[in-house]
């Protein structure tokens, strides 16, 4: 279930929280690390960090799907994988290619994102 129906949803109290810094989620991230035998490499910290967005229990949730399927060494490329987040060199391809100005480059590079099976919505939030 996505969504709380709205009869429940008005008898409710709706917390906002603000995101985090960046070097409060990476303190609680390496404590979490260290009492679970998890080594991150040197970008996957901020990497983490990163894709979070500065929601802790969503960096958690990441740090353990990654565990789960990885092991207990954890690469930058392995929570980009767990999170569904794009990797940076295709959003920068796409970039440069619209700045080009040149059609055909970006037209590949729209049909290079397709075939690989990318979220628009991913694309546009990640930009």
């Amino acid at each position: 279930m996505l969504r709380i129906i709205e009869p429940l949803a008005s008898r409710c109290a709706k917390f906002r929280f603000k995101p985090l810094s960046e070097e409060i989620t990476s303190s609680r991230i390496l404590h979490i690390c260290n009492e679970e035998g998890l080594t991150l490499d040197g970008e996957a910290l901020s990497t983490l960090s990163s894709i979070s967005q500065g929601d802790l229990c969503r960096a958690i949730t990441y740090l353990q799907g990654a565990a789960r399927l990885f092991g207990s060494s954890i690469s930058s490329e392995d929570l980009i994988s767990v999170s569904g987040a794009i990797r940076q060199e295709v959003t920068e391809a796409l970039y440069e290619a619209c700045k080009s100005g040149d059609f055909d480059l970006a037209n590949k590079e729209v049909n290079n994102i397709i075939a690989e099976g990318y979220p628009v919505s991913q694309i546009l939030a990640q930009a």
